[in-house]
């Protein structure tokens, strides 16, 4: 009687560890992750010779208040963006104007800040490469977070020394940073939806010559900017 119990109770535990296992099994495969993609980056192109310039800045219409995406095709992948038209309207304006003109075609992203700078981010939009280049008009500063905190994935408008803010050049967070009291806040004017990746990739790299505020020690250029309202 008792083997015959033990045998049955034997049986019972195979059965329920068989099950277990499937179960096991068919929730790991239903649960498996997609492969994530691995970056890489293609040689830089030259920088251009010559770069749109304006005479003004472009008028707040012509964001007409709504949301755009902007994908923004580099020599690493695309960094798609959600531009708000609604509460930075004047630098969206400008960042549609710029790209459907063309300015930042080939154009080099210049700068990497990460710690012990106090920002975060990796700035493009200077056609020259070396932060010098102008649309020909300054922007004044809006949209700026109350808490001055930008976070990962947010996209802000660059500040110039001196100036209400420079209307080319912008910059995507990758770590979460606090504006210091009394120093220059950004406009920010969206974020980024998909690519973040890449900026990620771009940033894992570290700054040229270990500085933690210069170029990046992988280099990604802006081959063109594409816009669109949603």
């Amino acid at each position: 009687m008792r083997l015959l119990v033990g045998t049955a109770l034997l049986c019972l535990a195979v059965a329920a560890s068989v099950v277990v296992l499937t179960h096991q099994q068919r929730r790991t495969d239903g649960l498996t992750p997609t492969p994530t993609v691995a970056v890489t980056c293609a040689s830089p192109p030259t920088p251009p010779a010559t770069y749109p310039t304006f005479t003004a800045a472009p008028h707040a219409s012509v964001a007409a208040g709504a949301d755009w995406s902007a994908v923004l095709h580099t020599t690493c992948g695309d960094v798609t963006l959600r531009l708000d038209g609604q509460r930075a309207p004047r630098s969206v304006a400008s960042f549609i104007t710029l790209a459907r003109a063309g300015y930042w075609t080939d154009s080099v992203c210049h700068r990497l800040t990460t710690p012990p700078a106090p920002t975060a981010f990796l700035q493009c939009g200077d056609p020259s490469g070396r932060s010098t280049a102008e649309p020909g008009y300054d922007l004044a500063l809006e949209n700026v977070p109350a808490d001055h905190t930008y976070r990962v994935g947010d996209v802000g408008m660059a500040r110039g020394d001196g100036f209400l803010g420079t209307a080319g050049e912008f910059f995507v967070v990758h770590h979460d940073f606090t504006v210091a009291r009394g120093s220059p806040v950004y406009s920010l004017i969206g974020h980024v939806v998909s690519g973040l990746d890449v900026v990620q990739h771009i940033v894992s790299g570290g700054g040229e010559d270990f500085r933690s505020d210069g170029p990046p020690f992988l280099s990604v250029s802006l081959l063109t900017v594409g816009v669109r309202r949603l």
